[in-house]
């Protein structure tokens, strides 16, 4: 099969699966609003952000590494599993000692519990990571959604049946918990049948893929601490009921975007690696698929800042009224923040892990900033000073990355983001009708 023909493959399961899953979590969210407090919430949130940070080192950019680097032996792949499965016990092990600080840091005693429990996902993870990567590496898009798609579902049940018994905050824990682990020994069992795992372990053979990972690491916790360092701050200025009610507003502003890039960015970072040699091919890709993301999320955002006291009342019933002014205010945020979300997908097809790394480096010192001072005002200025900061970077953006791995100049990039292409959103709104009669 071609590359194009993959790739479209690829976009029909993915779109497919991620669609679903993302459904079935805004129903679960939705459900769950109607029997828990926006306190588990707010906790939930705190968790999630430690066990995220965490996982950032748990992966040690090796997946990007993998997606990039050609010809890999079964030694190296062994080497790999074995030094990453090492790695995420010892972060689990470092969870369990700090855990007691930040439930005291937060004023929460039940973090103590909460954050071990949940962070047993970092182990979790770790066993089918890699077999994962590979079928992606392969375009094997289909067997990564089925199976991803099974897990969401599974947890879905589990989460409505705990809630409605009122198992209250631990109905947000223990469903995703077992999410993880029926996607990832399932991916394990696939690995260990299509590819198998030797009893090999070489650290020399992994410093190649530890170079281009190491870059990859530094800069995802830069963009982390930028993305959600506002929980962190919302956690301990604000109660964990207004932590709560920001962090509801933050994830239905964020769903959409989690439903529309990784529909093309999963695929995308391993078609683009296809180009790497070719600057020019590699650019007008590269502008497509920002025209494309483009297209549908500022499309998606200005519906959801018109529909915002509608969407809010569907989705968490009375009561939350409040978070709809958030949801406006981020939505724009969004728009910003998913235009630039593909250039993680022309990073890990470069290589150049490194210029990320600089630029979230970079954006450290300024993000933190805005979210700071707004957050000495209130709740919606942390709103308003996220997207003050994200207009602010957008040139420097485009300029140290974009420019630099595809040299796109800043009219063709703006071309690209602003021209409005009509037939892809009537064929991709054609498509998404289509799904449930086609499943």
């Amino acid at each position: 099969m071609s590359i194009k023909k993959q790739v479209i493959t690829g976009v029909k399961w993915t779109t497919f699966s991620t669609v679903i899953m993302a459904v079935t979590q805004i129903l679960r969210i939705s459900i769950l609003t109607r029997y828990l407090d926006k306190s588990d919430f707010g906790l939930i949130a705190i968790v999630t952000f430690v066990m995220s940070f965490m996982d950032l080192f748990n992966d040690m950019g090796l997946t990007s590494a993998i997606l990039y680097k050609k010809d890999i032996s079964a030694k190296e792949y062994a080497s790999l599993y074995w030094l990453n499965l090492l790695v995420s016990i010892l972060m689990y092990i470092l969870v369990l000692i700090i855990s007691p600080f930040i439930s005291e840091f937060y004023n929460q005693p039940l973090l103590k519990v909460l954050v071990p429990l949940l962070s047993l996902n970092l182990i979790i993870s770790a066993i089918g990571r890699q077999f994962k990567t590979i079928e992606n590496k392969n375009l094997l898009f289909k067997n990564v959604s089925i199976v991803e798609l099974s897990g969401v579902i599974v947890a879905f049940i589990i989460a409505v049946i705990m809630a409605v018994r009122g198992y209250g905050v631990y109905s947000l824990v223990y469903p995703t918990i077992i999410q993880y682990l029926v996607v990832n020994l399932t991916f394990l069992l696939i690995g260990l049948k299509k590819y198998g795992l030797l009893i090999h372990f070489e650290l020399k053979e992994t410093k190649p893929f530890l170079r281009i990972g190491g870059y990859q690491v530094g800069g995802q916790i830069f963009n982390y601490l930028n993305r959600d360092l506002d929980i962190l701050l919302i956690g301990n200025l604000f109660s964990a009921e207004v932590l709560g009610g920001y962090s509801l507003a933050k994830q239905l502003v964020f769903r959409p975007a989690q439903i529309i890039n990784p529909i093309l960015t999963k695929v995308a970072s391993p078609a683009l690696a296809k180009f790497q040699d070719n600057i020019e091919l590699l650019k007008i890709n590269y502008l497509k698929l920002i025209n494309i993301v483009s297209n549908v999320n500022i499309l998606v955002y200005v519906g959801i800042m018109v529909f915002s006291p509608l969407l809010v009342k569907i989705m968490y019933g009375n009561g939350f009224e409040d978070i709809v002014v958030l949801v406006r205010i981020l939505s724009v945020y969004m728009i910003l923040r998913a235009i630039g979300n593909p250039v993680g997908s022309l990073v890990a097809a470069t290589g150049r892990t490194d210029l990320e790394f600089y630029w979230n480096f970079i954006t450290l010192f300024i993000m933190p900033l805005f979210i700071y001072v707004g957050s000495k005002l209130g709740i919606v200025e942390v709103t308003i000073s996220l997207d003050i900061a994200m207009i602010i970077l957008f040139v420097p953006n485009w300029k140290l990355l974009i420019n630099k791995l595809t040299g796109a100049t800043l009219q063709e990039y703006l071309r690209a983001i602003f021209t409005v292409n009509m037939t892809m959103i009537k064929s991709l709104v054609n498509y998404l009708i289509k799904i449930p009669a086609r499943t």
